[in-house]
């Protein structure tokens, strides 16, 4: 795209700050903008007037019939490493249709940190964990991210979170009509499904080693041509996730586990070998000072329609603190080492489930060689050779109203031992969750006859009169 085109896409949108959305939103500062839509800085005045980004795009009746559904099922979702979405709607500025997304305000993209720099090899890998520990948990659920690149990697507070507003089925095509970018696909269309998001993964790791996107090949303009100096310990992976077929790219939870350092990657079909192309680093720019948010000037607009979300968690200033700069925002991901589970919100619990209880009331977790059932039970023939159940403390048991169901899934190297263990969908604490998890891992399988890992599920069952749990091989 030309200067002359940016340039007017630019002022085609920044005509719309000072405008305000159904009354609630102001639109401040532009903070991007591409040809199918913008992020503005705003403002909420019904969460006291924390900072938010508000995404609109220019809407036909057939994209809102199919967009705010989406928006909707990504807005249900809760996990650590997933930006919150809290509304979504339609409105009209200036007699114009548009639909609009509002999300937390992140600090910092890493779109943003590669104007500066690129990654070192360590660094990209540490980002790696929560990125695949996300995409991990939407694979499960068969959805895609649906856009993943450097511009929807974003830092908020001391976490790294992927953008919910692209989320969609696996299978279902993106609503935004353009030329295919570099983070799609070769299979086109088809790519829709979670491989697709790998592939783009693979490009995205190239742009944050070496900041620019991998060449193509002079023979096939679908493969991506790997540069030479791309760093060593990366470049297996980057070339896996680049395999021109989707079957040939890794799962996100083999990546995920091979990144927590606990397997390596299974033995692919075909590995393609990428050729290689010298490149020069660029000089980093001098890292400037991040602008303070514009004012804002009220101009209401007609309300159409509007559909409030559940609120996941309390957004909090500080975290959203526009005074963040950019190389200071790149510390919270350099700092995000430790190898966490996703974090389950407890704003969806009922009156009647349990509370989560303090860190120190958390009991040791008791290994035992089979299920310890509750009174009277017998259990199912167990999948698993070792099974070990958690120890509820007694102040926890007593929150319990009926019984508390936590499912995770485990992914099981070759030998039957557990290299990593998710939380496969929100539960009701955080508590039961944690103990589920860490009880998980210490589990054993029946070794497997392929070399490649497989994932199980594990289904614990918390009541007062005791704690199940059994084990379900996936497809």
């Amino acid at each position: 795209m030309s200067v002359e085109a940016r340039e007017l896409m630019s002022d085609e949108w920044t005509r719309w700050q000072g405008h305000v959305v159904n009354d609630v939103y102001p639109l401040g500062r532009c903070l991007g903008c591409s040809e199918h839509g913008a992020v503005f800085l705003s403002k909420s005045r019904t969460a006291g007037h924390a900072d938010v980004a508000i995404k609109l795009f220019p809407a036909s009746r057939v994209q809102e019939e199919l967009q705010l559904p989406r928006w909707a099922r990504a807005a249900g979702l809760s996990h650590a490493h997933l930006l919150p979405l809290l509304e979504a709607g339609a409105c009209r500025l200036e007699g114009l249709p548009y639909l609009y997304v509002v999300m937390a305000y992140a600090d910092q993209t890493l779109a943003q940190l590669l104007m500066q720099r690129a990654l070192s090899g360590e660094e990209a890998r540490e980002m790696l964990i929560p990125i695949l520990n996300a995409l991990a948990f939407l694979h499960g659920q068969d959805m895609v991210q649906g856009q993943l690149k450097p511009a929807n990697v974003l830092v908020v507070g001391d976490q790294l979170k992927l953008a919910s507003d692209t989320i969609r089925r696996a299978g279902e095509e993106s609503l935004c009509v353009g030329e295919p970018s570099a983070y799609d696909p070769p299979e086109g269309p088809e790519g829709s499904g979670t491989a697709g998001d790998i592939w783009a993964l693979g490009i995205s790791l190239v742009e944050a080693l070496t900041r620019r996107s991998p060449q193509r090949g002079a023979g096939n303009r679908n493969e991506a041509l790997l540069p030479a100096d791309l760093a060593p310990e990366l470049r297996e992976v980057v070339a896996r996730c680049l395999s021109l077929r989707p079957q040939d790219r890794p799962k996100a939870a083999e990546l995920l586990a091979w990144a927590m350092g606990r397997s390596a990657l299974p033995v692919p079909v075909e590995t393609p070998q990428p050729a290689a192309l010298e490149r020069q680093e660029p000089k980093a720019p001098a890292q400037p000072p991040r602008p303070s948010p514009a004012a804002f000037i009220p101009d209401a607009v007609r309300p159409v329609q509007s559909a409030k979300f559940p609120r996941r968690r309390t957004l909090i200033g500080a975290v959203l603190a526009a005074t963040v700069i950019l190389a200071v925002s790149w510390a919270a991901i350099s700092s995000f080492r430790s190898h966490r589970t996703p974090e389950i919100s407890d704003a969806g619990a009922s009156a009647t489930s349990p509370t989560p209880m303090p860190e120190a009331e958390e009991p040791a977790v008791q290994p035992q060689a089979a299920v310890r059932g509750r009174p009277g039970t017998e259990p199912a023939q167990p999948y698993a050779l070792h099974e070990v159940i958690p120890t509820v403390s007694a102040s926890a048991a007593r929150t319990i109203r009926g019984h508390v169901k936590v499912s995770v899934r485990a992914i099981v190297n070759p030998n039957g031992s557990v290299s990593a263990v998710l939380a496969d969908r929100s539960g009701p604490s955080r508590y039961f969750e944690r103990l589920a998890v860490e009880s998980a891992k210490k589990w054993t399988f029946p070794p497997a006859a392929a070399s490649s890992s497989r994932i199980v599920q594990v289904q614990f069952e918390f009541g007062r009169d005791g704690t199940t749990a059994h084990a379900i091989p996936l497809p």
